[in-house]
């Protein structure tokens, strides 16, 4: 992707900062109270000397101002924010006019009264505009900001409010009105906006319309539309070229339907395009009937070059798709999913039905093997419930490897191994703590990785799964089949129904309380294990992350938060495995700035964004290779997850016995460096979301006495031990100076 160049005059302090050597302030965005006035900082009339060199990195800067990006998934590029407190990051762009999106999004979360925060001037002030994030809250009061990791963010303006009126964007301490960080919003931005089309052409069948507006990158709005629905075999038709023909394909009407369309009489309708196409791939939207090849009118969509109009993110709300078809057949696959499906003319329609949280997913698809479930090598369907946005979505998946996705293998969209995605979402619905998808794929595709369906009348081998999403909204492999008594399904079969009333009418999956928290100090030898996460008393309740069924064990203890001093070092005796054929048993310990870890899993844009401290060393070709890997100890289950029975943590490792491997144990040794962070992050180097925080202090640091190991200082040396033991042979009425020489002494 292009770099944007940075709008802030590299020869002084930023906008309206200080510049020159005597100390005046340049205003870089003329007046407070709004835009008028605002021009580039290299404009400014002030008599100052000012270098050569300052002079044209100034000129380089307006021009790189001046080349604004466009993006077409996400829209006009405003800028990074620029980060001052509490690891505040993200890339800014205007989604349209009055919509923000904001790309991994990072806050730590550690300030109370904090909001996204909009207004004018030459940097943020309190007469700003509060963003609401979520949108809507149960009790209509804004809700102050959480602890988010790299979370995509779609952000509505509040009402009569436009992107292009404001100067600045920010992330505001309210209370007492601190700025944590910021961007500038460029005078010159140009948001994309929606574009009104032509009505259609009046072909055949009394067709006709109002003007047709694209609402954004795959959503249509068709006005007074008039069609007498005597068309044998019609459909709403996309495709290249300047007039409709055979090799353009059906899109879904207004209730996500391939069915033959039906008369309209003066209605008005959204019409959304397959997730795998947008407005950019097409050059025309017709209503066509297929036996005939007829078109009966069309309209004309511009250029690419020639468009503009908002990336498809979620905020087009489709109203019509609130009532799914109806189906024959339904099989219930567990207590907590029933599947539902019906076979049409030319694809299947699947109806998923799960009582899940709103951060899982549902895995269903074909086994390659028709005579057992088997993940590997399946073609599956991640259908989940996207919370930030209050979106649907079904993603066609290849599974050809027991790992996150590389890019190359693992649990990948097809559309990231060069496939396709064959799946579209129909509609969706989450209520009570139970999510509804409804979704359609082709029984013949022409991506490689897919398995056919067949038109034909046969018995199918499916597989089912619910998982943890991961931040970045993805699946990742696990064995915990729903469907491990081999389920088959024919998918021609009319009037198959095993299911039970729809699951999970009731309420919310109940909140187990916490167990006891986890503190390891005054400790510098640990051994690391693998074990369960817990359930929803363990790994996810600590972290607000969901793991992929695999935790870090401390020292016996599922994710201890551990406390360590700058200066010492550390040794931990990893058994975290060391088959590398087997994802599921390789698991190297590292310490990382990262909170999700997973180093192996990522791009090389984001691990150059993450700081190794422990763990990872690089080749002389600079490639990483993991340090600490040795066999493998395992907790495991003595027979089912005891967790929502084990009242405390102690109760529920008695669940539990340790299998070990043969074989050496790996080992990480670290000292702490004088400028490591106060938080890292013990975790995997294979995996996501494995283990939990590493507290950095200074050297004699006091700790409560609350938790596990509880004590006065972290390390203790003998010398200091042996001092404070004369002291009170010799002085044993001196309280205070023994409390003070209970120190370190370094």
């Amino acid at each position: 992707m292009l770099e944007v160049a940075d709008t802030a005059w590299r020869g002084g302090r930023g906008l309206g900062g200080k510049m020159g050597h005597s100390g005046s302030k340049i205003g870089c965005l003329g007046r407070e109270s709004g835009r008028e006035g605002r021009a580039p900082c290299c404009e400014t009339s002030l008599s100052l000397t000012i270098n050569r060199a300052a002079r044209t990195r100034c000129s380089e800067d307006t021009f790189g101002q001046q080349q604004q990006k466009r993006d077409r998934r996400k829209g006009a590029y405003i800028g990074q924010l620029q980060t001052l407190q509490h690891e505040v990051s993200g890339k800014v762009w205007a989604v349209d006019e009055d919509k923000l999106f904001i790309e991994n999004f990072t806050f730590d979360g550690r300030s109370p009264d904090t909001f996204f925060w909009i207004g004018n001037g030459s940097q943020p002030n309190p007469k700003g505009h509060l963003i609401r994030y979520p949108l809507d809250s149960p009790d209509e009061k804004p809700v102050q900001l959480s602890e988010m990791n790299g979370r995509d963010i779609l952000l509505h303006l509040p009402p009569r409010l436009k992107i292009t009126d404001m100067d600045w964007f920010s992330v505001w301490f309210r209370r007492f009105t601190i700025n944590y960080g910021h961007v500038h919003i460029p005078s010159d931005l140009e948001p994309p906006r929606k574009r009104v089309l032509p009505e259609f052409q009046r072909l055949a069948h009394q067709l006709r319309s109002g003007n047709i507006t694209i609402l954004d990158a795959r959503t249509f709005y068709i006005p007074n539309l008039h069609y007498d629905g005597k068309g044998p075999d019609a459909y709403f038709w996309v495709g290249k070229g300047t007039d409709p023909d055979p090799m353009g394909h059906k899109i879904p009407n207004e209730m996500g339907s391939l069915d033959v369309l039906r008369a309209y009489e003066g209605e008005d309708i959204e019409l959304q395009l397959p997730e795998n196409l947008t407005v950019y791939d097409i050059d025309y939207l017709a209503v066509w009937c297929v036996a005939y090849k007829h078109n009966f009118g069309h309209v004309q969509i511009p250029p690419a070059d020639d468009l503009w109009v908002p990336p498809a993110l979620g905020q087009t709300r489709i109203k019509s798709h609130i009532a799914p078809p109806e189906f024959g057949n339904c099989r219930q696959l567990s207590p907590h999913l029933q599947v539902e499906w019906q076979a049409k003319e030319e694809e299947v329609h699947v109806r998923l039905t799960a009582v899940m949280g709103e951060d899982e997913y549902i895995a269903f698809g074909l086994s390659p093997n028709n005579v057992r479930p088997q993940m590997l090598n399946s073609d599956i369907v991640i259908a989940y419930y996207d919370h930030d946005d209050g979106s649907f979505h079904a993603i066609d998946y290849t599974v050809t490897g027991k790992k996150q996705c590389t890019g190359k293998i693992g649990v990948c969209p097809d559309e990231r191994v060069n496939g396709r995605n064959d799946a579209s979402v129909i509609s969706g619905e989450r209520k009570n703590g139970v999510t509804v998808i409804t979704f359609e794929r082709p029984y013949k595709t022409s991506d490689t990785m897919d398995i056919p369906i067949s038109r034909a009348s046969e018995q199918r081998t499916v597989i089912a799964a619910i998982g943890p999403l991961s931040p970045s909204k993805e699946a990742s492999y696990h064995e915990d089949f729903i469907t491990d008594n081999h389920v088959q399904l024919d998918f021609k079969s009319v009037g198959d129904n095993t299911c039970n009333p729809k699951p999970g009418t009731g309420p919310e999956s109940p909140r187990y309380p916490p167990w006891e928290p986890r503190v390891l100090r005054a400790i510098t030898n640990f051994t690391a294990t693998i074990g369960p996460t817990g359930g929803d008393r363990g790994y996810s309740l600590v972290t607000s992350y969901r793991s992929w069924n695999l935790a870090w064990w401390i020292e016996d203890k599922l994710i201890p938060e551990i406390y360590v001093e700058r200066g010492q070092t550390y040794y931990f005796t990893v058994h975290g495995g060391n088959d590398h054929s087997d994802i599921t048993r390789y698991h190297p310990l590292y310490i990382t700035s990262s909170p999700e870890g997973g180093f192996n899993m990522k791009t090389s844009e984001e691990q150059e964004k993450e700081q190794i401290f422990a763990g990872v060393a690089y080749s002389k070709l600079r490639m990483p290779e993991p340090t600490a890997v040795g066999s493998l100890c395992q907790w495991k289950h003595i027979g089912q997850d005891m967790w929502q029975q084990s009242e405390t943590f102690d109760t529920y490792k008695d669940s539990l016995y340790k299998s070990c491997d043969s074989g050496l144990p790996g080992s990480l040794v670290w000292t702490v460096a004088e400028d490591t962070p106060d938080l890292v992050y013990y975790q995997c180097y294979s995996h996501r979301n494995m283990g939990w925080k590493i507290h950095v202090v200074d050297s004699g640091y006091k700790q409560p006495r609350k938790g596990d190991n509880g004590g006065v200082s972290l390390i203790s040396s003998p010398f200091v031990l042996l001092s404070s033991f004369i002291l009170l042979f010799l002085q044993p009425s001196t309280s205070v100076t023994l409390l003070a020489l209970t120190l370190p002494l370094r």
